[in-house]
């Protein structure tokens, strides 16, 4: 081997490793926030991670650019470019850390990845679960109205009851895509018993609709042993391409046409917890900007007060990017969902296809799309997903003589 060789496989070894240290402290970071624990992270500490990040990707996404192709390296570069103003104009790094978490994922094992946000996440939740059932930290416990139903809703040392369920959700989600064809029945049944348990005391409804969706798919794969659909990969790849952008149209024409007057989308928006007509208030303040509004506020209540609604945040990641980052970055989210989905439809991942409609479903009315403390599915697109088809087995790059180390 020479030098050259030698520094660039050195160089690849020692960038993955930087990269899982970071990004496990940044899930870590990160996740904390979600709890009721009382932390004070210094911000000098995203400084070093983004900075060991950016090194990461800069790196990975040249040395791999032959496997990620060009519309991956456009789109994330894009993506990151975005990241850089609206954290340099506005002080936002939101964007920026998706971003250069998902280019420095470039090649990286997602079994790794997705083994270490699993045992994080597990960690985190079920220490936080403990601590606020014996008093450690506070379980905040909301009563909600649907309708004529009223629920008490447990939050178990999570910020808030939804994000509970939320976390448990994309855990699920993980260790499925993770686990592919080898999934048993057990666990199946084991995890459709622990997302309903979650779900019996945070009522979180649509996280709950879409678990109950992913389980019973990840049991119709079983009982017909992942046999792949008859259909073509070129309507595969229009479906996965077009189906984010019809959610994202489904919801922002709904809020549009939204009127409080009429019974049925009155009752329609309660059930919703007012998504609707605070969405279409959104619309009058904020509009469609194509690098949105660097004024956005994330509940109702900002410029003076808007309504008088007790729950005024913005949920649907549609709408809440739309208003505050704007149509540029949506329109590059839907490029990378449609590009992950053709990646699936390639390795003949016709679940992890479906996990991924599902998912881009409940962007509808939640807003975990960037939030990779909660879901790690946009690195998908770059990570190397050929760890999961193989488990144990070596892997080869474009059938050169390239061999990756074994997965764990």
């Amino acid at each position: 081997m020479t030098t050259a060789k030698k520094l660039i496989t050195d160089g690849k070894v020692l960038t993955e490793a930087l990269f899982l240290t970071a990004f496990s402290f940044y899930v870590i970071f990160f996740y904390l926030q979600t709890t009721t624990f009382e932390l004070n992270i210094q911000g000098e500490y995203y400084s070093v991670l983004r900075g060991v990040l950016m090194a990461c990707a800069v790196y990975r996404m040249y040395v791999f650019k032959d496997e990620l192709g060009i519309p991956v390296i456009t789109v994330f570069s894009v993506f990151v470019g975005l990241g850089i103003f609206f954290a340099v104009s506005r002080g936002d790094t939101f964007v920026l850390d998706a971003g250069l978490i998902t280019c420095a994922a470039s090649c990286v094992s997602f079994k790794r990845i997705g083994v270490l946000y699993v045992y994080i996440g597990v960690l985190i939740s079920f220490t936080a679960f403990i601590c606020s059932r014996t008093g450690i930290i506070p379980d905040y416990v909301f009563n909600t109205n649907y309708g004529i139903n009223e629920s008490v809703r447990h939050s178990f040392g999570i910020i808030y009851p939804t994000d509970c369920f939320a976390h448990i959700f994309y855990l699920a989600v993980t260790y499925f895509i993770l686990r592919w064809k080898r999934i048993t029945y057990v666990e199946i049944i084991g995890a459709g018993a622990a997302l309903f348990a979650v779900f019996i005391f945070t009522s979180a409804r649509v996280d709950m609709i879409s678990a109950g969706i992913m389980l019973a798919v990840v049991l119709i794969c079983k009982l017909c042993k992942f046999r792949p659909l008859k259909i073509g990969k070129k309507i595969k790849a229009v479906l996965v391409s077009a189906f984010m952008p019809l959610c994202a149209a489904a919801i922002l024409v709904v809020t549009y046409i939204y009127d409080e007057t009429k019974p049925f989308m009155y009752s329609l928006d309660a059930k919703m917890s007012y998504r609707l007509s605070l969405g279409k208030i959104g619309m009058g303040l904020y509009g469609f900007k194509f690098l949105g509004n660097p004024n956005f506020a994330e509940n109702g209540n900002a410029n003076g007060g808007v309504r008088n609604y007790a729950y005024v945040f913005y949920d649907s990641a549609y709408i809440k990017y739309l208003f505050k980052y704007g149509i540029i970055l949506l329109a590059v989210l839907f490029v990378a969902y449609a590009l992950i989905g053709i990646r699936l439809i390639r390795k003949d991942m016709l679940y992890g296809m479906i996990f991924v409609g599902i998912i881009t479903m409940t962007f509808m009315i939640e807003h975990h799309m960037l939030e990779l403390s909660y879901n790690i599915t946009l690195l998908l697109l770059t990570a190397d997903i050929s760890t999961i088809l193989h488990s144990g087995a070596p892997i080869y790059i474009n059938n050169k003589n390239d061999i990756m180390a074994k997965t764990t």
